[in-house]
């Protein structure tokens, strides 16, 4: 479930987003690795000679190997998959937010009035996969809203914000 309010009154939330499953592609990735090795180890155990194959009671080198790759691919998914729901993104008419964490809860707001720079970064697959990073700068901090959809959109918005901010400020 996505949070769609900050709990401040009166204020519009413009975009509430998170990131996309490429934010935690090296958890996947050896999640598929574990899941391609464990049933390679087990059913032709002569790939892996140099390890010695002990058999205590019914139980060999192989069903271990088997049981490790196996909790490691299902730890790496579950990892992936926690990383990925857990971090949130809102933006509001007045400022921009990041909640991410379960049990250590981590919340960073940034309001539009100490906004300096929107900047955009992405590389050759994220551009053809439509995902992005966008870095907002404070001048004293900065805050990326991670790998997330059509990150070109949340440039202009932000920018816009920019835009107005000093506008109004010129006044």
């Amino acid at each position: 479930m996505i949070p769609t309010s900050d709990g401040h009154q009166g204020e519009q939330t413009l975009l509430t987003t998170r990131p996309t499953r490429y934010i935690a592609f090296h958890y996947y990735l050896l999640a598929l690795l574990s899941l391609i090795l464990a049933p390679l180890l087990y059913f032709h155990p002569f790939i892996l000679d140099a390890i010695p194959r002990y058999t205590i009671g019914p139980v060999t080198t192989g069903d271990i190997l088997l049981v490790v790759f196996l909790f490691l691919a299902l730890y790496s998914f579950v990892r992936a998959e926690l990383k990925r729901a857990t971090t949130f993104y809102v933006i509001t008419d007045n400022k921009i937010i990041r909640r991410d964490g379960i049990l250590s809860k981590n919340t960073q707001m940034i309001p539009y009035t100490q906004l300096e720079r929107v900047d955009l970064n992405q590389s050759l697959g994220q551009r053809i996969l439509h995902i992005g990073t966008v870095v907002v700068d404070t001048g004293d901090d900065t805050m990326k809203i991670d790998h997330i959809p059509h990150p070109e959109k949340v440039q202009q918005l932000l920018s816009q914000r920019l835009g107005r901010r000093a506008y109004v400020m010129q006044r």
